[in-house]
């Protein structure tokens, strides 16, 4: 409390205004005005809601620039591209445009078993159909295709079918399902990365996608000349459902990352997002709050007060939390002011560093997996509303068996062909339909607009 008092009343005069500006030594104290040397970005937690988060990572990785950092900013929230303006050397790498990561690689680390693991953690599959995905890419790698891509699989799975018990079958069309909805993965884009560099993966075609991307990039991390990884939002890498080994592996590339000296900068709305494994080894947080003057009453250490940055973000500040002071000491940084970026200076920026990199590609409408499915628009509109009635309440199989309308019938066979729909009998010996996990899923896609188009 009473830290809280002498650092509330000079919180005007504490740091210098240019403090961090200028280039230093790796090794020298990075942060300026955030008051925490470089063993205290070592695991780094910024903590708040909304865009005010991001502008706290987008100083901080300023900041850490200036030193001479190179860092790697695995963005998902796709706020991060005003930092161009402000870091020359920052290559930008944009899912879909100049960059597409391939997780189903032999090249990339733990495969296969990562790999199932990882599609695991981000579509929600089953031990069962995670085991015939490691058999498809085995297989495939078997056959000589040590990159192959989903539709590759997809030829894969009908070799493993074919051996298959025929109570499998339901197994096998979920991993099916799962290799139809990872498709974006069939683009190749050769494309080496190269730190300093901003991966902007809020442009893939999904969420899911941009999190497998994510989560194969920083298994991967090893392989690039990097000092600093910067990730908003963590949580969709660390997630706390994940698999046992991917969960291990994720600790040891974390791990891999200290030993190196890099620094790691996750950002999250609270951190009892992540496990524990990272929130028991921080050392240090910054926490988008604010400081009552009238009681200084400070938050709990480890719970998470409403983020009040907003629009008054450079006059409220931030409590910073230090692991190796354990101490909380409320400051004010200087606001940079980052403005969006278009996509015409981000393709002068990286001409400007040699690379060729054409931001101007026709938007095209996202073909939702219905949409693959039912060429027919009216077919289409009719599967959207049998799964919709499906979802919302029972469903017997022989009230639409029976309707003298074939285009419903064909519909549901189709459904149930590409498992989006099963039948299930009661105790009674009624036949009802029900969604799957996959239609779920296809359901989703169809009424979420934010993923109702996708830029290649």
């Amino acid at each position: 409390m009473k830290l809280l008092e002498e650092a509330g009343g000079a919180l005007e005069g504490i740091f210098s205004e240019m403090a961090g500006i200028g280039r230093m030594h790796p090794c020298d104290c990075i942060s300026g005005e955030f008051g925490l040397g470089r063993d205290e970005l070592k695991r780094c937690c910024i903590t708040g809601i909304g865009p005010e988060r991001s502008e706290v990572g987008m100083e901080l990785a300023l900041r850490c620039s200036e030193a001479g950092e190179k860092l790697l900013i695995i963005d998902m929230t796709g706020d991060y591209t005003g930092l161009v303006s402000y870091i020359p050397s920052l290559r930008v790498y944009r899912a879909g445009r100049n960059f597409q990561a391939n997780p189903f690689s032999a090249s990339r680390r733990g495969f296969p078993e990562l790999i199932a693991a990882s599609v695991q953690a981000v579509l929600k599959t089953t031990r069962t159909e995670r085991f015939y995905l490691e058999r498809a890419l085995l297989l495939s790698l078997s056959q000589g295709e040590e990159r192959p891509k989903p539709s590759d699989l997809l030829e894969r799975l009908l070799q493993i079918e074919a051996e298959a018990h025929p109570r499998q079958g339901l197994s096998i069309d979920s991993v099916r399902n799962v290799l139809w909805e990872l498709q974006a993965f069939d683009r190749l884009i050769p494309q080496e990365v190269r730190p300093p560099a901003l991966i902007d993966l809020s442009k893939a075609s999904s969420i899911r996608v941009g999190r497998l991307a994510a989560i194969d990039l920083f298994l991967n991390l090893g392989s690039l000349d990097l000092t600093g990884v910067v990730i908003d939002p963590a949580d969709r890498i660390f997630a706390h459902d994940a698999p046992e080994e991917l969960s291990e592996a994720l600790e040891a590339s974390a791990d891999e990352l200290a030993r190196r000296g890099a620094l790691l900068i996750i950002a999250v709305s609270t951190n009892s997002l992540v496990p524990r494994w990272i929130t028991d080894t921080l050392t240090s947080e910054i926490v988008c709050t604010t400081v009552s003057h009238g009681n200084r009453q400070a938050p709990e250490r480890r719970t998470q007060a409403p983020c009040a940055c907003g629009s008054n973000f450079g006059q409220e500040p931030l409590l910073i939390v230090s692991r190796y002071s354990d101490a909380m000491q409320p400051v004010r940084i200087r606001r940079t002011g980052f403005k969006p970026v278009g996509d015409d200076e981000i393709e002068m920026h990286m001409r400007s560093l040699g690379e060729d990199f054409k931001m101007h590609i026709e938007v095209e409408k996202k073909a939702t997996l219905l949409e693959k499915i039912f060429a027919d628009k009216a077919m289409h509109q009719t599967a959207k509303e049998l799964m919709a009635m499906i979802r919302g309440g029972r469903v017997p199989v022989d009230a639409v068996s029976k309707q003298r309308s074939g285009t419903l019938k064909r519909v549901a066979k189709m459904l149930s062909r590409h498992f989006l729909i099963i039948e299930f009998a009661d105790g009674n010996g009624i036949n009802w339909y029900r969604l799957t996990k996959a239609g779920e899923r296809a359901l989703d896609e169809e009424e979420c607009e934010n993923e109702s188009e996708v830029r290649v």
